[in-house]
């Protein structure tokens, strides 16, 4: 019995994604946005970002965003809320978090508040995470410790939030 392979083809009435069929038209942007933002949200600057690489001319891409925003469709603090709360369950501390929102164009202002790496919280994910990767044990030796600080730290957890979860035993062997 032979198996048949589905095979995903072009289809020949498709238009390339980089084309926009009327680069100066906001209604035309509007409606790419909404489908952009059918599948996730979105900030305004990454939206902004997506739809002129769809090849939509700036003016028409934002005239777009600023009607979505009114209808609060886009929404920054929503977005910076979710992926903030989203990246965090996935293990990412607070440092990794800002600075990947930043790279996303959100504001500094929302980024600071959304990110509070002095709140205990951080620090409490930062002691899991050690757990569940490493185990119950702290680090018994300086060369695990420094392994297991630096997992935590490309994570995105601060030097403080790092010591807090490998413990601050000074008496490792040496």
């Amino acid at each position: 019995m032979s198996v048949r392979r589905a095979v995903r083809r072009r289809r020949p009435d498709r238009r390339p994604r980089s084309e926009a069929t009327a680069p100066d038209d906001p209604d035309a942007a509007r409606l790419a946005a909404l489908k952009l933002l059918n599948r996730r949200d979105y900030c305004a600057a990454e939206l902004s970002a997506r739809l002129a690489e769809r090849g939509f001319a700036a003016p028409a891409a934002q005239a777009a965003i600023d009607g979505l925003v009114r209808e609060r469709l886009v929404d920054d603090e929503r977005f910076v809320e979710y992926y903030v709360r989203a990246h965090a369950e996935r293990g990412q501390g607070p440092v990794r978090i800002a600075h990947e929102l930043k790279e996303l164009g959100v504001a500094q202002d929302l980024v600071e508040r959304a990110v509070d790496a002095s709140d205990g919280r951080w620090r409490e994910r930062c002691v899991a995470l050690r757990r569940r990767r490493f185990g119950e044990q702290p680090p018994s030796e300086w060369k695990e410790r420094g392994r297991q600080a630096r997992f935590l730290t490309y994570r995105g957890f601060s030097a403080e939030q790092v010591r807090a979860a490998l413990g601050n035993d000074i008496g490792l062997d040496e």
